[in-house]
């Protein structure tokens, strides 16, 4: 076995030649041992293999990917697909294809070589998929690069593997897909309907990968509007209550990433879309997507004022005890400020009254650390008056 440190250049430049000798003779049944393929695997991954012609490393791809590809009768954990697949010969040798026939001048619609086509082609047809096939799902989780680059290849020869209809093992290879989840408005319009029947499956996928899930529906309904207004609203109001908690916390992540645009962000995508598709019924609302969606005011910067009071009007804010991090992104901070923190820790003096609102409605208190009362001597630092509202006095007192 190749030692984990070896790397190319620590291998003389006959050894390739010679190894490729012992693999041409090598008896097809001991390429079949598990130990035999994680050696000849890592041999491949680490030796100068560019070097190679086109024709020689294709004609030993194919004969050790063929005897590495597991019998389509074995199963395999649809629940770890990707794990399975990465850690499986078969699965390693389809990601050293890809690497080795990737063009490297790919482009939109530039196309992909034939003799990769035709491998992958074959590896995703070589069965039925009733049981998981690591080398499809290497090839599932290129689907919408292989897309771009590959547009009609990618239609009739990966999509298939993420159909509901066509697959039986389709949330194995959305596991794949959502690996790397990536997507794009078109991509997004080929799937929407195997989204949409995923998105109703919340029990087919972990609680990560179903959080990725929400996350590409969401930004393929609120930022590249690829989708209806009646489907969004269908699928908020089933989605259920673990569905909605992923679509508010990516929301508050694109938020605190638009950093300085994001008064624009909130007026001109964010508000639009929560406006248009989120369910006002109290019952839907959590101390989860409260606690988002005070942030999401919060990250919201010039326009705070407006979104506290638009998300408040909208029955979107509440009491959240354990929402600490609220007063953690109002906290003072001194010297070089995280940027994450540039904006909301200069909110108490931008918009005191506003701020002292917040703090009111949530009530982050539990896991307060001492920042509640600083806070507050912020407030009446620049406006007074305020120590002697109620709000203020409220406060005060529960935190006394």
């Amino acid at each position: 076995m190749i030692d984990e440190q070896t790397t190319v250049a620590d291998i003389p430049p006959d050894y390739l030649d010679r190894m490729l000798v012992i693999l041409r003779k090598l008896p097809d049944k001991s390429l079949q041992s598990r130990k035999v393929a994680d050696a000849i695997v890592e041999f491949w991954r680490k030796s100068p293999i560019a070097s190679l012609p086109k024709e020689r490393y294709l004609e030993i791809w194919d004969r050790i990917w063929v005897a590495f590809a597991k019998d389509p009768s074995e199963e395999r954990d649809p629940k770890d697909a990707v794990g399975n697949a990465i850690n499986d010969p078969a699965g390693k040798l389809t990601e050293e294809l890809l690497k080795y026939l990737w063009p490297k001048d790919a482009k939109v619609g530039g196309g992909i070589p034939q003799e990769l086509a035709v491998r992958l082609k074959k590896i995703v047809q070589r069965t039925n998929h009733e049981a998981v096939d690591a080398s499809s799902v290497i090839v599932a989780s290129r689907a919408e690069v292989l897309h771009a680059v590959a547009p009609e290849f990618a239609k009739s020869n990966v999509l298939p593997l993420l159909s509901w209809e066509a697959n039986p093992n389709a949330a194995a290879y959305w596991d794949a897909f959502l690996w790397p989840a990536r997507i794009s408005p078109d991509f997004f319009k080929l799937v929407e309907k195997d989204c949409l029947a995923a998105l109703r499956a919340p029990d087919r996928f972990d609680e990560d990968n179903y959080k990725r899930l929400c996350q590409i529906f969401l930004l393929a309904s609120m930022e590249f509007k690829a989708t209806s207004k009646e489907v969004v609203r269908e699928i908020l109001d089933g989605i259920g209550a673990k569905g909605l908690e992923h679509m508010s916390d990516f929301i508050r992540s694109r938020m605190a990433n638009s950093k300085e645009d994001a008064a624009g962000y909130w007026h001109q995508t964010v508000r639009p879309w929560i406006d248009t598709h989120w369910p006002r019924d109290a019952a839907k609302q959590s101390s989860h997507t409260m606690e988002d969606f005070a942030m999401i005011a919060v990250y919201s910067n010039a326009s705070f004022p407006k979104a506290l009071s638009w998300l408040e009007g909208n029955g979107l804010l509440g009491q959240t005890p354990t929402a600490s991090t609220i007063l953690f992104s109002l906290k003072r901070r001194e010297g070089n400020t995280h940027e994450d923190f540039k904006d909301s820790s200069t909110l108490p003096e931008r918009f005191p009254k506003e701020v002292l609102h917040l703090l009111w409605l949530t009530r982050p208190f539990q896991w307060d650390h001492g920042y509640a009362m600083g806070i507050l001597g912020r407030i009446t630092e620049v406006e007074p008056a305020l120590g002697e509202t109620a709000e203020y006095q409220s406060i005060v007192e529960q935190l006394s």
